[in-house]
């Protein structure tokens, strides 16, 4: 849970500047995308840790299953979301476009630097020597 707090919150900053350079060059519109970009991007990121952390510490033997079967929910839940968003009949009138995939990308590469960051700086073992060596 910590390497998600030392990400979320530049992430969640890096979000709200998105929308306000969203909202000073398209307007209302520019800072609706921008926000449905950065909501899409911090639960999509911020989801596996809170589902996956419990699942861990009761039993790590499951937790790639475990993994995979809820990244292939969020990869289904992605596109189900983007096809609502992008619908230029319904939601998608209401947001700018361009606002929405720069957020995604911008917040994307803010998540994925400060979470490798927060990865190097923890002094946390990866594996575990047996001892009867």
């Amino acid at each position: 849970m910590n390497l998600v707090r030392k990400s979320l919150l530049p992430a969640f900053i890096v979000a709200i500047i998105c929308m306000a350079v969203a909202g000073a060059t398209v307007g209302q519109e520019g800072v609706v995308g921008a926000a449905a970009g950065a909501v899409i991007v911090l639960l999509f990121f911020a989801s596996s840790p809170l589902v996956l952390g419990p699942v861990t510490r009761v039993s790590p033997h499951l937790s790639l299953l475990v993994a995979m079967v809820f990244f292939l929910t969020k990869v289904v839940a992605l596109v189900a979301i983007m096809v609502v968003v992008l619908d230029p009949e319904g939601v998608g009138k209401h947001l700018d476009k361009a606002a929405l995939g720069g957020t995604i990308i911008v917040s994307t590469l803010t998540w994925t630097v400060f979470q490798v960051r927060a990865a190097t700086k923890s002094r946390q073992p990866l594996y575990d020597l047996d001892s009867d060596d």
